[in-house]
């Protein structure tokens, strides 16, 4: 089966309806495309910055490159955000001193403020056909595919 570029979801039902017949099989991949679409139609433009703004909330600090190795994007891209974000108030830039060629990224009050807001779409509202073990286990393999692929680049030295 051939990929689009634009999925939705009567695309999916489509896919499913074949897939009940026995006519064609969803693919792993096409599934997961059509779930990530999903959620980033739903959670809006400001997917990235959201997910950044995650993460520093997390992890308390990252560097640029650190960053960008966990949301697998170009370097140009991750900066240009970065950048905005920064304008915004949400981030700070600051020169590690013990190594002036790391910079580390922090989110600021705003940012901490941000983070704590409710996110758009609730895991209950998008996840709950998933029983809590289910969840645990959706949640698993996917930091299992994202640590391979993150394996994979640096093995490949791919940035």
């Amino acid at each position: 089966m051939g990929m689009t570029s634009v999925y939705s979801l009567r695309n999916l039902k489509n896919l499913e309806a074949k897939n009940v017949e026995g006519e064609e099989s969803i693919s792993l991949h096409e599934l997961f495309f059509q779930c990530s679409n999903i959620l980033c139609r739903r959670i809006g433009g400001n997917a990235s910055r959201r997910r950044i703004i995650a993460l520093l909330n997390e992890r308390g600090e990252l560097t640029q490159r650190e960053l960008q190795e966990a949301l697998g994007i170009q370097a140009g891209s991750l900066s240009e955000l970065v950048s905005r974000m920064e304008k915004y108030g949400v981030i700070t830039r600051e020169t590690d001193e013990t190594d002036r060629r790391r910079v580390v990224l922090r989110l600021t009050d705003e940012g901490k403020k941000r983070a704590a807001e409710p996110r758009p779409i609730g895991d209950d509202r998008l996840f709950g056909a998933l029983s809590p073990e289910e969840r645990e286990q959706l949640r698993a393999m996917l930091e299992k595919i994202i640590d391979a692929h993150v394996r994979w680049k640096r093995e490949n030295d791919i940035k």
